[in-house]
């Protein structure tokens, strides 16, 4: 008898638990998290700081690189008539010109990269916490990015909450 209440039981725990998952409906939205950046205010004094620091860079590369061909044509037009010795040394000085060159590259280009990262993701931390929100308030149980083009379709029933990210965001502006 108590196998049999059990079975029963367990049945009609299953029952209802198959009869309220059923019944749940998903509400899907879609935002375009590239666009929501590109409308933030904050974006264009970050893409300022930005572009200074890469001019800053560039300059600095571009004296580094002026050194290095100066260096280079000197030991070209004189190779004839250097010393073994000296001829060496030069080689050896343009190898180290040529090596800071590619270090700087390289650390110029991670750096900024960095510095982009460090600007743009407080921007992006308010557009997430605005889609929250609003995904929130209107009841949706996920809401995807389509920016990225990993999501290869969107159904009719999915609502673009792009403009109500964008009134949550910059609601001094009334944009739509």
């Amino acid at each position: 008898m108590k196998n049999f209440l059990t079975t029963i039981f367990g049945a009609v725990l299953i029952s209802v638990s198959m009869t309220s998952f059923s019944q749940t409906t998903l509400k899907i939205g879609h935002v375009d998290i590239a666009q929501l950046l590109a409308a933030m205010p904050e974006r264009d004094s970050a893409a300022t700081v930005l572009g200074r620091e890469t001019k800053e860079m560039q300059k600095t590369y571009d004296d580094m690189t002026d050194v290095y061909n100066k260096m280079l044509d000197d030991y070209e037009k004189d190779q004839a008539v250097l010393t073994e010795i000296v001829k060496k040394n030069k080689e050896a000085e343009l190898l180290d010109k040529e090596k800071r060159l590619r270090e700087f590259e390289q650390t110029a280009t991670e750096s900024l990269q960095k510095r982009n990262s460090d600007l743009i993701q407080p921007i992006l931390d308010k557009i997430l916490k605005a889609v929250d929100k609003v995904a929130g308030e209107n009841g949706f149980t996920y809401v995807l990015d389509v920016s990225k083009g990993s999501v290869v379709f969107t159904s009719k029933d999915s609502q673009n909450i792009n403009s109500l990210v964008l009134k949550e965001l910059l609601p001094e502006t009334g944009k739509k």
